[in-house]
């Protein structure tokens, strides 16, 4: 009988941990996009501003789940979570930079159509996030936020008649 080599899987518990994370952030994308303006000015409701990010939380819950599903069905490390396990995955570099970009995303998120203008917080929230990770110089990482905030204000704005918070 030709058996295969059981395979250790090291990351099988960070995958179930993530995917538990990410399956959350979908739903709280999901049910945010939902509550947005489906008629907004006249416009039908498939033109809607939540649409597009309710489709976006619908791939990331399914991805999120698929990820899962996959971990738990992977042989390897078991699946009960210890506070030990935990205080480790918390204190994984790579969890704190999945956790301040959740945080980073989830403010910016929050502050859209709160009565700051949309060039403001997307502009802060492309400078924030770059320069967080270190993606350049200063001055290249505003001149970067400052063109795509410009540049995305005029394509909804301008050629999809898209309003902008």
């Amino acid at each position: 009988m030709n058996r295969e080599p059981q395979v250790d899987y090291p990351f099988r518990k960070q995958d179930i941990y993530a995917g538990v994370i990410l399956i959350v952030v979908a739903l709280f994308v999901i049910v945010e996009s939902w509550r947005m303006p489906r008629e907004f000015l006249g416009f039908p409701a498939y033109a809607g501003p939540g649409l597009v990010t309710g489709l976006l939380g619908l791939g990331l819950l399914g991805m999120a789940v698929t990820l899962l599903v996959r971990a738990c069905r992977r042989p390897g490390a078991r699946i009960p979570v210890s506070r030990v396990d935990l205080r480790n995955y918390l204190a994984n570099p790579q969890t704190k930079r999945l956790g301040l970009v959740l945080l980073l995303c989830v403010a910016y998120l929050l502050s859209l159509g709160r009565g700051i203008p949309y060039y403001i917080t997307t502009g802060a929230y492309l400078f924030v996030t770059m320069a967080m990770f270190r993606a350049a110089s200063w001055w290249v990482i505003a001149l970067v936020s400052g063109l795509a905030t410009t540049g995305l204000a005029v394509v909804f704005n301008k050629i999809f008649l898209v309003p902008l918070p």
